[in-house]
């Protein structure tokens, strides 16, 4: 039998008072932020508005409730409101229950001290993750039905937690991909290959395309999950980005209410990353291949560089010097030139063998070729 939250149960409520900062839920949920009396400093430079945390409004139930249909059009910025928190003392769901009129030029107090169960989250994190929030006995359960090790109540959550709970995958945000497939293999190959089109140098776009999605299969699964984690290195998503992964999480960032976690913001990550840092390593290496064996590889040493790339770059500097082990024919030249070949190039020519096929297999389902 389950244990019943008390925190959400009313035992232990608490209430506040104060003012609305912004209107415009960008989840369609009828929400709106609120700086809160005695526990939000007035001051902006010290509490950002875009800070101030989400608060839901009791709506009449003639409504719909439900994302898209809950429009509160009284509450205006400057309302006064009331409310209590759903969460108990943790304070960080606040639910408006009405608005009280008052005088305008009511003031909130400047130097009110903090509230050490109401820290406002950073507005980089808002809407998508609630890492840093206090875990609730409901969420012990919910990490414990998943596999988790189970957290002590009232201590922070951190990203994996996050992750398991599912906060990390709120979806793209204002980011519309409009892909097309009936599975990410297929969203990914049309998206990319659609790029490569746009762009207009790459030889064989659907080749190149293909070559990112093999890649790709080998990093995070057949089904593309934007979610995989190896067991060991903390790397993240379509391409396990490792070191490049606080990118990653930057680019979400710039897109309101997206997930670094999401399918969309790490397809179009891709990209960014094609037209940024990778533009002259990746991209141009791309530009100048035309075969599915020629992408394939640039994707996998130069874009991924996995473990197996590495240690044979170790011995060889073959991706310092890619174009030289490019005119000599990729791996597959020095496989055949190479009368003893290392463990290393083994290894990586392997690696690449499979991706390659991989590659093939998402050209013949999806492509021209």
């Amino acid at each position: 039998m389950r244990t019943i939250n008390t925190e959400f149960y009313g035992d232990d409520s608490r209430w506040f008072i104060g003012v609305v900062s912004q209107i415009g839920d960008v989840r369609n949920l009828g929400r709106v932020r609120v700086r809160i009396f005695g526990i939000h400093n007035e001051n902006t430079t010290k509490v950002k508005p875009s800070d101030l945390p989400w608060a839901s409004v009791v709506v009449p139930v003639t409504q719909g409730g439900v994302s898209g249909s809950t429009m509160p059009d009284g509450i205006q910025v400057g309302a006064q409101v009331y409310g209590i928190f759903l969460d108990g003392k943790h304070s960080q769901s606040p639910l408006i229950l009405g608005s009280i009129p008052h005088d305008s030029g009511l003031r909130v107090i400047n130097d009110e001290p903090d509230d050490a169960y109401a820290v406002p989250r950073n507005s980089q994190t808002e809407p998508n993750t609630r890492i840093g929030d206090l875990i609730t006995q409901l969420e012990v359960e919910r990490l414990l039905e998943v596999g988790q090790p189970a957290p002590k109540v009232g201590t922070k959550i951190d990203e994996q937690q996050a992750d398991a709970l599912d906060y990390n995958t709120s979806g793209s945000g204002t980011l519309d991909l409009k892909l097309i497939g009936a599975s990410r293999q297929e969203q990914a190959f049309n998206y990319l290959k659609s790029y490569f089109e746009t762009r207009g140098n790459i030889g064989d776009p659907g080749s190149c395309a293909a070559a990112f999605v093999g890649n790709f299969i080998h990093e995070s699964g057949h089904t593309l999950d934007p979610k995989a984690r190896p067991p060991v290195e903390p790397a993240v998503g379509l391409a396990q980005w490792n070191s490049r992964q606080p990118e990653l999480k930057a680019f979400a960032n710039t897109i309101p209410g997206s997930s670094y976690l999401n399918f969309s913001v790490q397809l179009a990550f891709v990209v960014y990353e094609l037209e940024n840092k990778q533009s002259n390593r990746t991209y141009a290496r791309l530009v100048n291949s035309s075969t599915i064996v020629e992408y394939t590889e640039v994707v996998m040493a130069l874009y991924e560089a996995p473990s197996t790339a590495y240690n044979y770059h170790k011995e060889s500097s073959f991706i310092r010097n890619y174009s030289l082990h490019a005119r000599r024919g990729g791996v597959r030249g020095v496989m055949r030139r190479s009368s003893r070949q290392s463990s290393a190039l083994l290894k990586y020519s392997a690696a690449f063998e499979k991706r390659l096929t991989s590659a093939k297999e998402v050209s013949k389902k999806y492509g021209d070729s």
